[in-house]
């Protein structure tokens, strides 16, 4: 992740780490209801056992999203290429 308006934050290594781990989940719950699933993200693992709990539970619905200019803006805003919207041909 790249951003220079949240650069002071990126510097703490362990910071930067954990709100990596939640953008990612959060963007792949947008870029999958973009392309026609129903997406929950869900604590699998209570938080003081683990930093990395959340499971993302996506049922096929078929009714797209129409989110993919959030994404982008999000996407360019963070300095990320997310490997999801590669595989899904959408990048």
């Amino acid at each position: 992740m790249e951003n220079d308006l949240l650069r002071p934050i990126f510097q703490y290594g362990i910071v930067k780490e954990r709100m990596a781990a939640l953008y990612t989940d959060a963007l792949r719950a947008e870029i999958l209801e973009n392309h026609g699933y129903r997406t929950q993200i869900l604590e699998f693992i209570d938080m003081e056992h683990t930093p990395k709990n959340l499971l993302l539970r996506c049922v096929r619905s078929g009714r797209r999203r129409d989110n993919a200019e959030q994404i982008r803006a999000v996407t360019e805003f963070l300095g990320v290429k997310p490997t999801l919207l590669k595989l899904l041909g959408t990048e």
